[in-house]
């Protein structure tokens, strides 16, 4: 069986030379004031590198979802998680996760291809 880590290593190397950091933001629900009866939601904020797209010309959908106009396309790193509960700030502007696709061949993660919008 062949060793995809050393694919991961590329991938890695060539977001980190010719893509961007980006930062993943997770929310939580934070802590409640009984006072206001609201709860002040935390974040935590995290550095990947990837490299940001707009959706191909004539796309209209990305693994069944409808495409916006401002929607793009990220390739990010494997060296962590992504989920479609996350947020991610590139070039100033915050996106929510619509979908997360893996290339994650022989269950080793190589890549995820995410589709966002603008927050």
């Amino acid at each position: 069986m062949p060793d995809y880590s050393a694919n991961a290593a590329t991938a890695l190397r060539m977001l980190t030379n010719y893509g961007q950091s980006v930062t993943r933001r997770t929310y939580s629900a934070g802590t409640y004031d009984p006072a206001t009866g609201t709860t002040t939601p935390t974040t935590a904020d995290t550095t990947r590198k990837g490299a940001l797209f707009d959706i191909a010309s004539g796309t209209t959908t990305v693994r069944g979802t409808l495409v916006q106009v401002s929607d793009k396309q990220l390739y990010l790193d494997a060296q962590g998680a992504a989920e479609v509960t996350d947020h991610y700030i590139a070039d100033g502007d915050e996106y929510t996760v619509v979908s997360v696709g893996e290339i994650n061949p022989a269950g080793t993660p190589v890549l995820f291809d995410l589709h966002l919008r603008l927050s």
